[in-house]
């Protein structure tokens, strides 16, 4: 049977004395850490760097935190190994050795090299669901979950977020989601910190999620006429960004991006990023928050992108690339085009997606607009600044 077409059996299995390898300490892996850490006493995670989160539940004495980058022996004795680190070829190299030593293995952003997946887990005191489609109906294994939290008498869970984990007293359900069970967005997108190499945006982004009621009438009937014309294996986004720079070109800068998606329940989802640094110029903010917004995207996505720079949409709406393209990012007399770098980079990002450019009017009232203004000039007045290298 093919992979794609594979059912997975499911099991439940006592890992109270088995021991649990997380290789791995950014947000992908920080949510197997939450999925497994009452489930076992033996939970090892391997990073360099820990965020802060798992040195509370090191602290509390949850878990094991070996401060180290990966090696072979690490999983040698292990009953189950997670891969969720950040470099692709090394969570390769993990499952092969798993694989040779046949230790059970979930590498995560890579469902071929899943021996086992994380469902969506709702748990109180005496029952225990793990829900799963296999990657291939997350929203109907949420509604599915959603339908069991009620039976347990939790129908307020509804408004919560899939993808976040929440912990009550003993009479309230908690709900895990893997991250094959999550709608477009990817935490980290292939750049969870985890063994060293880089930093996750995710440490510098908020999820937040709101009920339908919440949204005005406009914009509900706006988002589900939208959707309702996208084929089914094509999730729509819509992404607001905005940069800005002190003293341009020779200040600080930063960038905000606001995403926004509505999963098949109704409920919609907002994810933010931002960040500073410490001498850039204005279009190049502008162009970050587009990459970062891009980037964040796991799947392939049906895209509206609004921005108020006419640098960075006229360049797609009036065909300035395909002309420097063509020049060999030359404009004029053999002037070289500039922020080719980012350029290239945003022309990567924007690849698998079918993307809308939009322009709207900066600081005219737009709301979402104006809370990426916000983000974009709180992030270049922050202390937290870091260079910003032109490659």
């Amino acid at each position: 049977m093919e992979r794609k077409n594979r059912k997975y059996f499911p099991i439940f299995v006592d890992l109270s004395d088995k021991k649990v390898v997380v290789v791995g300490a950014g947000t992908i892996a920080k949510r197997r850490v939450r999925a497994l850490v009452d489930f076992t006493g033996h939970l090892f995670v391997i990073a360099p760097e820990i965020n802060p989160e798992l040195r509370e539940l090191e602290e509390a004495g949850k878990l094991t935190i070996l401060r180290k980058k990966y090696e072979r022996e690490d999983v040698s004795d292990a009953s189950i190994v997670i891969a969720a680190t950040n470099d692709r070829r090394l969570n390769q190299e993990i499952y092969a050795a798993c694989k040779e030593m046949g230790i059970p293995v979930n590498v995560c952003n890579d469902r071929t090299r899943c021996d086992f997946y994380f469902p969506v887990l709702v748990c109180d005191d005496t029952i225990v669901a793990g829900i799963s489609s296999g990657g291939r109906d997350s929203a109907g294994s949420r509604r599915i979950a959603d339908q069991i939290r009620e039976l347990l008498g939790e129908p307020e869970k509804r408004s919560m977020p899939a993808d976040r984990w929440y912990r009550m007293n003993s009479s309230q359900a908690i709900s895990v989601s893997d991250i094959e069970e999550c709608p477009a967005f990817e935490d980290g997108s292939g750049n969870d910190s985890g063994n060293g190499s880089g930093r996750s945006r995710m440490a510098d982004s908020v999820w937040n999620a709101r009920k339908r009621e919440d949204f005005t009438d406009k914009e509900n009937l706006d988002l589900l006429q939208t959707q309702a014309d996208i084929p089914p294996n094509v999730r729509f986004v819509r992404i607001y960004t905005d940069g800005a720079a002190r003293g341009n070109p020779d200040g600080p800068g930063g960038y905000g991006v606001l995403l926004k998606y509505r999963d098949a329940s109704g409920l919609v989802h907002e994810l933010e990023f931002s960040k500073g640094y410490v001498k850039t110029t204005n279009n190049r903010m502008e162009l970050m928050a587009a990459i970062v917004g891009l980037e964040a995207l796991n799947h392939p996505c049906e895209v509206q992108l609004y921005s108020d720079s006419q640098y960075l949409v006229n360049a797609f709406n009036q065909h300035w690339l395909d002309n420097w393209i063509k020049n060999d990012w030359k404009r004029g007399r053999n002037e070289t085009v500039k922020n080719v770098d980012l350029w290239k980079r945003l022309l990567a990002a924007a690849a698998p997606h079918q993307i809308s450019w939009n322009w709207v009017k900066g600081h005219d009232g737009h709301p979402e607009n104006e809370r990426c203004d916000t983000l974009a000039t709180g992030a270049a007045d922050g202390e937290d600044l870091i260079e910003d290298i032109v490659l």
